[in-house]
Parts: structure tokens; C-alpha cells; sequence
């Protein structure tokens, strides 16, 4: 028979919790990554906006016009902002969700090393039985062939 863990069941809820751990962190890192882009996408439209202003200032720009300008970067702005707010609530998240992957790998490596410890001392233990075995089989066929010459000298 081949080695059983006990605790195989327990080893493999611990994976599968380690697994939906990680995919939770992943999840909030694409998070993360996706406002990062965002952030960034406004900073490029901004600065495009800025140059154009700067581009019709000097071909004359109406009031309208600024104002109109004007309001599209303070609604950016907003907006820039609003996604900081969500990029630190993200990051707080992430450090959480980490720390519970952590834990939960911590957890599963503890009964992976178990596992493979007492796979060794079957193994180990498996090896003494067969060498055993082998090492009766040896004496067995000695003292059969020590009697076999025995018997033999005596005719």
C-alpha cells in the first residue's frame, strides 16, 4: 500500500484557499493597475488641453471659450482626484488582501512540509521493511543450504 496523508483533505482545502486568496490579490492589483492608467490618461488629456489653450491664446480665445476650457480641467481635476481617493482605498485593500494571502500560503506550506516529512519517514520506513524482508530471505536460503550440506555429508 502507498503512502496515505492523513491530512490530505486539510492540505487541499488549504490550496484552494491559498488559490482564492491569490486570485483576490490579483484582482485588486489589475484594480489598481486599471485607475493607475486611468490617472495617467488624464494627465495626458490634460496637458493636450493645456497646449491647445495655449496654442488658440495666441490666436485669440474668447471668454466662452476659456471658460469652456476652464471647466473641462476643474471637471478633471475632480475626476483625477476622485480616482486618488480610489487608488488609496485600493492600496489599502491590496496590503490587506496580501496579508491574508500570506497567511493562507503560510498555512499551506506548514502542512505541505508535514506532508512531506512523513512521506520521507514512510519512505525511510518502507526501505527497513524491504530490506528486512530481504535480509530473512538471505538466512532463510543460508540455513536451508547449511542443512541441504549437512545432510548431504552425513549419506
Amino acid at each position: 500500500m502507498g503512502f496515505v496523508f492523513s491530512l490530505q483533505t486539510l492540505l487541499r482545502v488549504r490550496e484552494i484557499f491559498e488559490q482564492a486568496e491569490l486570485q483576490g490579490l490579483q484582482t485588486i492589483a489589475a484594480q489598481v493597475d486599471a485607475t493607475r492608467a486611468e490617472m495617467e490618461t488624464l494627465d495626458r488629456l490634460a496637458e493636450e488641453d493645456r497646449r491647445e489653450v495655449w496654442q488658440d491664446s495666441l490666436s485669440g480665445l474668447s471668454g466662452a471659450e476659456l471658460r469652456f476650457h476652464l471647466q473641462r480641467e476643474a471637471a478633471r481635476r475632480e475626476q483625477y482626484e476622485s480616482l486618488g481617493q480610489k487608488l488609496l482605498q485600493l492600496e489599502t485593500a491590496r496590503q490587506a488582501q496580501q496579508a491574508r494571502y500570506l497567511q493562507a500560503r503560510q498555512q499551506r506550506e506548514i502542512l505541505s512540509t508535514l506532508r512531506e516529512r512523513q512521506e520521507a519517514e514512510y519512505k525511510i520506513e518502507q526501505s527497513r521493511r524491504e530490506q528486512r524482508a530481504v535480509d530473512e530471505l538471505f538466512l532463510m536460503r543460508r540455513a536451508s543450504r547449511a542443512a541441504d550440506s549437512e545432510a548431504a555429508g552425513r549419506s
